[in-house]
């Protein structure tokens, strides 16, 4: 990955060069065409923008997007610890705003967790909040999934617990128990299941008792550890309807009431077209 600048704007990018060694990684490759297609249809500003993609003159494919300075949350939470109340809800309102786009349009993240939520630094006095690695994200009117297990690329931790039981049947609700796990994490400053080992977590996830965020942290107003619980229901249809329903409840405890962050998808653009190309490559 390079930084470069736009020419005929003079505004840095992110240029991504695919070697060819990408190509014979049938994983990767179709890793990339996933990614491809979820970032060619949101458009959203707390998902990565595309600037343009396609094939250089010796064969190589590329990808340029926005030039991102700052950190992921789980930097941030290694380095600080636990979050005020109110910047962990801004950053999991907008965590909830790319994720809404996305469930309108049939797409399950599957992989939300502190390290694929960046805090993009910006002129505002807060980081205004990319979700990042849509590299396993389900269609939900696709076919031809990547499954998750063995894959290398999903902590257990932040696994729903039906996608433990199978990562091609679920639904926009396994996303929002990551959105919990997301809040409890940025509220304690750590995970529910810090200091187990695979087979603990796996174990608790499928059977055990579910992690309660009063009795990680008392501090915590108990309406705001009401929402955390009620996306961590073990039963799908226990938990909120969706990530707009979760980012209203929480709206009352950010430092932004009424201002949610939200950004209706736009038509396709012809970059779009030709991540559409692209990720039919990849996946073909």
């Amino acid at each position: 990955m390079y930084r470069a600048k736009h020419i005929g704007l003079g505004f840095p990018v992110s240029l991504q060069v695919l070697g060819p060694d990408v190509a014979r990684n049938s994983l990767t490759w179709r890793r990339f065409g996933q990614e491809l297609r979820a970032l060619g249809a949101l458009h959203n500003e707390h998902v990565v923008r595309v600037h343009d993609a396609g094939t250089l003159p010796s064969g190589l494919r590329f990808v340029i997007t926005e030039w991102l300075v700052g950190e992921t949350l789980a930097s941030a939470l290694q380095r600080q610890g636990q979050l005020p109340v109110d910047q962990a809800v801004d950053y999991v309102c907008q965590v909830c705003s790319a994720l809404a786009d996305a469930h309108r349009l049939g797409i399950v993240h599957r992989n939300v967790r502190p390290e694929n939520v960046f805090l993009a630094r910006t002129r505002a006095s807060q980081p205004a909040v990319k979700l990042l690695d849509f590299g396993v994200a389900l269609f939900l009117q696709g076919e031809d999934q990547l499954t998750i297990p063995g894959c290398g690329c999903v902590v257990p931790a932040e696994l729903s617990p039906e996608q433990l039981r199978n990562p091609n049947a679920v639904d926009q609700r396994s996303d929002l128990w990551s959105v919990g796990m997301l809040l409890f994490e940025a509220l304690v400053g750590r995970s529910p299941f810090s200091g187990f080992n695979t087979v603990q977590i796996l174990r608790a996830l499928s059977e055990g008792p579910l992690p309660l965020l009063p009795l990680a942290c008392p501090a915590i107003p108990p309406e705001l550890a009401a929402i955390v619980q009620h996306c961590l229901e073990r039963d799908p249809a226990r938990r909120p309807r969706s990530a707009d329903e979760v980012s209203q409840r929480l709206e009352r405890f950010s430092s932004r009431p009424g201002r949610r962050s939200r950004v209706p998808a736009a038509p396709p653009s012809p970059v779009t077209q030709r991540l559409s190309a692209l990720q039919a490559q990849a996946l073909g």
